[in-house]
């Protein structure tokens, strides 16, 4: 497995822990791990086992094939971002200092609608 598998190993797994309303220390307890060692599991600084990945399957009572579908979707939703941001970055090569202040400002503003 690649570093990008397994972040986004990490990224299906986080992404059922929150739909299942859990915070890391949760989850870490259900493991029956450290949370500091959890947090760093989710990170990507460490890799979960497969152990590990069965375990949280039974935590969140799905199939590893549910986490591996993820996966599958997080790498194509990579590859889309890719390429919005190719079409982003084209779009505002031409646009001038006035434009991007103002295309910044609204981009602050609506990052901070999503904290």
């Amino acid at each position: 497995m690649t570093e990008k598998d397994y972040l986004r190993i990490a990224k299906a797994i986080k992404k059922y822990r929150l739909l299942n309303h859990m915070t890391q220390e949760q989850l870490a307890y259900e493991l029956d791990l450290d949370t500091q060692y959890y947090s760093q599991l989710e990170q990507g600084r460490r890799h979960f086992t497969l152990e590990r990945i069965v375990d949280a399957c039974n935590v969140f009572h799905v199939r590893i094939e549910d986490i591996v579908r993820d996966t599958d979707n997080i790498a194509q939703q990579e590859t889309q971002a890719k390429l919005l941001r190719k079409q982003i970055a084209d779009k505002l090569s031409s646009a001038s200092y006035k434009q991007l202040t103002q295309i910044n400002r609204f981009i602050d503003a609506f990052m901070e609608t999503l904290d």
